[in-house]
């Protein structure tokens, strides 16, 4: 039995555009929802993410990041740039690490963009186990 390896960016550098697709989820975003709601038809989905790109008239960009280089997309008219960013930085994910990384909250069904290295995660950012002690300072 061969194993595959597969190499898997570290996701630091994917948080800003990560973070801010994970807040439009929670927030209900009709766009980035319908995505999580074509799963698990994985070709389905990303017909729904390529459309939200294409729609917004995005154009990709290679910019320098901390480990290299990566791209991402810029967009040409305003009032659509959080969109843009999280529907790349949700394209990125899934393009590095698979549809398995988006998944819904085990308590609240709550999508979210698991970034962990074994895609364990289980839980949105208000459910995770000890989440009020990090909040409120205790650790």
């Amino acid at each position: 039995m061969t194993r595959k390896h597969v190499i898997v960016p570290p996701f630091r550098d994917l948080d800003p555009e990560l973070e801010v697709a994970e807040r439009l989820l929670a927030q209900g975003n009709p766009w980035l929802a319908g995505v999580v709601a074509a799963l698990p038809d994985e070709q389905a989905a990303a017909n729904r993410l390529n459309r939200i790109l294409a729609g917004t008239g995005a154009a990709p960009r290679l910019v320098v990041a901390e480990n290299g280089w990566r791209v991402v997309q810029v967009t040409p008219w305003p009032g659509c740039g959080d969109l843009v960013s999280g529907a790349s930085g949700l394209a990125e994910l899934v393009a590095f690490g698979g549809w398995r990384r988006v998944k819904r909250c085990a308590v609240c069904a709550q999508a979210f963009c698991d970034r962990t290295s074994g895609c364990s995660r289980r839980w949105c950012a208000g459910h995770r186990p000890h989440a009020e002690s990090r909040s409120s300072g205790v650790h």
